[in-house]
């Protein structure tokens, strides 16, 4: 059983890391063609659009996966879920085209409205994909899901490098591209249609039927999984959406850009998202369904550590390569910060499983909507005094509080007997050996990797009866 898991979680995560590490790879020459200042616009926008896919979706995605299994109701859900998504992208780029004038003043961008009606187009794609994709994860077709999302990324990737380095400024004007920073943005919008066009073979699927009964259900269902999916956009993207308000463009685009190293973390805890999701409703009757999840919860709580470690043991010769330009390193110090932030992020969506398999996914709008009230007031107030460092630390704090809230509550309605103490004791190990590698070692590349293969070690003797068992399922 674990092992399917794992499977299918490396193939999905080949979807969801690979893209992910493209874009990453992609860092070194938005460095190089890009200003801070510029940086700080493309960091904004694509925190915009993070927020845009929350309302658009609006948790249909997760009602998806919920209702599809009932007997009979696929095809239902399927078409009531489409059609939804759909008329939501289609409403909203009606509006947009609208307001764009009052959207442009109010964002900034009166002389630069081109950016946000790519983002429009974009969002509108991506939506029109989310159930299409989540038709592959459903049927369990992990290689198609990744390819696809792999492709995508490619091809965006492809355009934008030769956009910036081979194509001349004179052809780029002929197609209404006059500044460097609508380069990745045009990228995007092409890759996204190319999503549309590789799904079309599951967009017939889907028939032209809507329950308005399911719909109910899962509206009930969805929302307030939107509304706790829109606390964690808030958590994770609010610091960018605001900065250029509140502090000058340079350290807003620096802040971006060194966030950036912390993706290797979120890029784990997304691909893990990706494959475990399907699994945990599909196991939620199994009369070992609670100590499954409690057995999910350590092995991804022990690897996460170990990413947090191996990144920043490995961290100066990651920067030179992923963040060449020394201007941008002032905001360094938020990495460690962020990576033991994505720690807990990952342990509380762990620890979410309770409230979506028994539909108290209110739970899950309170709790986020705690962590986003303590981001968006750290960062409204603190901010102009301590700079972009209130930031991560605000990030810290609301996942830090969202874990032990979710794990308090959690045990009360639902009690999985999961390893406390263990996974306290490994993390806090872990952070503890991560803080003493940064601050006081610099970040050194021989001892940081020798504690991290100590830490390895102790786990293999500590957990080798664990290990083993695992290894035979």
């Amino acid at each position: 059983m674990y092992k399917k898991l794992l499977n299918e979680t490396l193939i999905y995560g080949m979807g969801a890391i690979l893209p992910r590490i493209i874009i990453f790879v992609l860092n070194p020459f938005y460095n190089i063609y890009l200003l801070n200042t510029e940086y700080s616009k493309f960091s904004q926008l694509y925190a915009a659009i993070s927020f845009l896919n929350v309302f658009l979706t609006f948790g249909f995605e997760t009602a998806f996966f919920r209702y599809a299994p009932e007997k009979n109701m696929y095809q239902k859900v399927l078409n009531t879920s489409f059609w939804f998504m759909c008329s939501n992208a289609i409403i909203f780029l009606i509006l947009l085209y609208i307001f764009i004038d009052p959207i442009a003043t109010f964002s900034g961008y009166e002389d630069s409205k081109q950016y946000l009606i790519w983002f429009g187009w974009i969002a509108f794609f991506d939506t029109i994909c989310v159930i299409p994709f989540a038709v592959l994860r459903f049927k369990g077709r992990p290689i198609l899901y990744s390819g696809i999302r792999v492709l995508q990324t490619v091809v965006q990737a492809i355009l934008t490098l030769a956009f910036f380095a081979f194509v001349s400024p004179q052809i780029l004007e002929s197609i209404n591209i006059t500044e460097k920073l609508s380069i990745p943005f045009l990228a995007n919008l092409i890759a996204s249609i190319l999503g549309v066009v590789m799904l079309f073979k599951v967009i017939k699927q889907v028939r032209f039927n809507f329950d308005l009964s399911l719909f109910k259900k899962m509206f009930h269902y969805g929302y307030p999984i939107m509304l706790a999916g829109l606390a964690f956009i808030i958590n994770e993207n609010f610091d960018k959406l605001i900065h250029r308000f509140y502090i000058s463009e340079e350290d807003a685009g620096s802040y971006s850009g060194c966030y950036k190293l912390a993706m290797i973390m979120t890029m784990f805890v997304t691909a893990y998202r990706m494959g475990v999701e399907p699994f945990l409703f599909k196991v939620a009757k199994n009369e070992d369904s609670k100590k499954t999840y409690a057995d999910i919860l350590f092995i991804f709580s022990v690897i996460c550590n170990l990413v947090v470690l191996g990144i920043l043991a490995n961290l100066n010769w990651i920067t030179k390569i992923f963040v060449p330009n020394e201007s941008y390193h002032i905001a360094m110090d938020i990495v460690p910060i962020i990576l033991v932030a994505n720690l807990f992020y990952g342990i509380y969506y762990n620890l979410s499983t309770w409230y979506k398999i028994t539909d108290k996914t209110y739970v899950g709008t309170i709790v986020s909507s705690i962590g986003g009230l303590i981001t968006i007031l750290m960062n409204i107030f603190l901010i102009k005094e301590y700079g972009f460092m209130i930031s991560a630390w605000a990030t810290l704090i609301a996942y830090g509080t969202m874990m032990i809230i979710s794990y308090i509550w959690g045990q009360k309605a639902y009690p999985i007997p999961y390893q406390t103490r263990k996974i306290i004791l490994y993390m806090c190990l872990a952070i503890g050996i991560a803080t003493i590698n940064y601050y006081v070692l610099d970040s050194n590349l021989i001892i940081g990797n020798l504690l991290l293969i100590s830490y390895i070690a102790f786990l293999f003797i500590a957990e080798r009866k664990t290990i083993k068992k695992l290894i035979q399922k």
